[in-house]
């Protein structure tokens, strides 16, 4: 139609947040998407975060979740701890997670502390051992669930070995996989997926596997669209270029 404003979403109906959000943030780090929402004025419920990096939690916990002064360790023993740790995959280094052996070099007060910030900042840790029901979405009809996965960049970009994130490829970039298997093991789905990743994301060696998600995510129900966005277009003083796709579920449009 001449004079049409075209929009990000091709579908019948203008998609508009009514609801109260919930956030869930996959591979959270210090959870820029919720400082985002914070600096946007925009409020939501920290619902969820999945971080299994020990510098990381601390951050999550001191940034989002200062308030929170629950010993949530408390009657647990050393034992305990190192078990339920263990279980939940925590890591040291941010490429694997700690074995038992390893988790019990920690003095006690370190692993109450690990412990009461995990439970603090409603963390799943490894997002390999967490199952769908534990993102906890349920009545979409009251809540808007918006999803965030900036899944390991490091074998997608120039810097690193470039190693794909191929299904099955075993590399940190292929963790985008058990995003996928997350959403097939929820009874209900998010109403809005955000990715931000490096632009290598869409570049030639990765276009195949971006193609399958992309794909697997219209199977959902999902509409898809993404684009390259410069940091420096939006008055940062930073030439810094990655890619956003926002999926929404449903036939919506989005302006």
């Amino acid at each position: 139609m001449k004079g049409k404003q075209i929009s990000i979403f091709d579908g019948e109906q203008k998609f508009k947040i009514t609801k109260p959000i919930r956030l869930i943030t996959l591979f959270s780090g210090y959870d820029s998407q919720a400082l985002a929402l914070k600096y946007l004025g925009v409020p939501f419920e920290h619902y969820r975060t999945c971080e299994w990096a020990i510098p990381s939690i601390q951050a999550l916990r001191d940034l989002h979740f200062a308030n929170d002064t629950t010993d949530y360790s408390c009657g647990k023993s050393k034992d305990e701890l190192v078990s339920e740790l263990f279980d939940l995959g925590i890591s040291a280094n941010y490429n694997e997670s700690l074995t038992k052996e390893q988790i019990k070099r920690y003095g006690e007060e370190k692993l109450r502390t690990i412990y009461n910030n995990i439970k603090a900042s409603h963390n799943l840790v490894s997002i390999c051992n967490a199952k769908g029901e534990d993102l906890g979405i349920k009545d979409t009809e009251t809540f808007t669930y918006l999803l965030t996965y900036s899944f390991p960049c490091q074998d997608l970009s120039n810097a690193g070995k470039m190693a794909g994130m191929q299904r099955g490829s075993g590399t940190r970039s292929g963790m985008l996989w058990e995003v996928e298997r997350l959403l097939k093991e929820t009874k209900e789905l998010p109403q809005v997926l955000l990715m931000e990743n490096v632009k290598q994301v869409i570049g030639k060696k990765n276009i195949g596997a971006f193609a399958e998600w992309v794909a697997f995510l219209d199977k959902l129900g999902y509409h898809s669209k993404w684009k390259i966005i410069n940091a420096t277009d939006f008055s940062i003083p930073q030439n810094r270029e990655r890619c956003f796709m926002v999926s929404i579920l449903g036939d919506h449009y989005y302006d």
